[in-house]
């Protein structure tokens, strides 16, 4: 037998994050989304103040070993010509980047720097394999 569609509950945290906004293009700039994360409430986007996300549903982002009181969540919205404007206005409200994600130069610098350190030592073992192997078939 069934009731009804039942009721759902949303535990919301004590604190209120209000949503960084940022655009997002893909590279050849056919599809370009709008996405609003790092909020606390799930219903915060569907009100007046954000209302190109009211068609789209939050996604909760929950952390390995995170309670789910302490996350948030993360809405994203597809783009179109009339509602890109719309996007813009938020990424500069909110604090985001308006145009896109970046990487930091260190960041890739380091990350660049481990790969070749990993390479060289990779050789290493294979070389003293080699070597060792070698001197154990000579003798």
């Amino acid at each position: 037998m069934i009731f009804g569609s039942g009721t759902k509950l949303h535990v919301n945290g004590k604190e209120d994050k209000e949503p960084s906004v940022y655009k997002l293009n893909d590279e050849q700039d056919t599809t370009k989304a709008c996405l609003a994360t790092g909020f606390t409430r799930i219903n915060k986007l569907n009100t007046t103040t954000f209302p190109l996300f009211n068609g789209t549903e939050a996604v909760m982002a929950l952390e390995e070993g995170e309670e789910q009181s302490e996350s948030v969540y993360t809405q994203v919205v597809t783009l179109t010509t009339q509602t890109e404007t719309q996007c813009d206005q938020l990424a500069a409200v909110s604090g985001g980047c308006g145009d896109s994600l970046e990487g930091d130069l260190l960041v890739n610098l380091m990350s660049l720097t481990v790969i070749g350190l990993r390479l060289i030592f990779i050789k290493t073992v294979i070389f003293n394999v080699l070597m060792t192997f070698r001197l154990w078939i000579s003798q």
